[in-house]
């Protein structure tokens, strides 16, 4: 994902792994039927997220089920508008996770976040 927002003149995301956590619980949920897919208690993931990380700015969050590797979602979330909007976006870090459930579907969740906080700002600029 990195390369590809490089090459829209982007810079890198930050892998953060309070955020993968929550991205992990998240596709969890949704694979074990303890949530339908989608992006229920979004506000809540990311009320821990802030909290964790201080001063953010904003969050954004996509999700998929399939039977496809990660590259696959990837560039099925370029094909759609608002997947590739998040990809795109104003965002220095992220988090992803995934998890399968009894049928052999993947359940990916990736947030994303901006922060101004330089114990993760000086991280991003390296």
């Amino acid at each position: 994902m990195n390369k590809y927002r490089q090459s829209k003149g982007l810079k890198p995301l930050v892998m953060n792994k309070f955020m993968s956590h929550e991205a992990a619980i998240h596709s969890q949920d949704m694979a074990s039927k303890r949530m339908a897919f989608g992006h229920i208690d979004f506000n809540k993931r990311i009320k821990r997220i802030y909290d964790a990380i201080q001063l953010c700015r904003s969050g954004s969050e996509n999700v998929a089920y399939f039977k496809v590797g990660p590259r696959e979602v990837v560039r099925r979330w370029l094909t759609s508008p608002g997947h590739r909007r998040n990809i795109e976006g104003n965002f220095n870090m992220t988090g992803v996770g995934i998890a399968h459930d009894k049928r052999g579907y993947i359940y990916y969740t990736q947030i994303f976040v901006r922060t101004d906080n330089p114990a993760y700002t000086q991280i991003a600029q390296k």
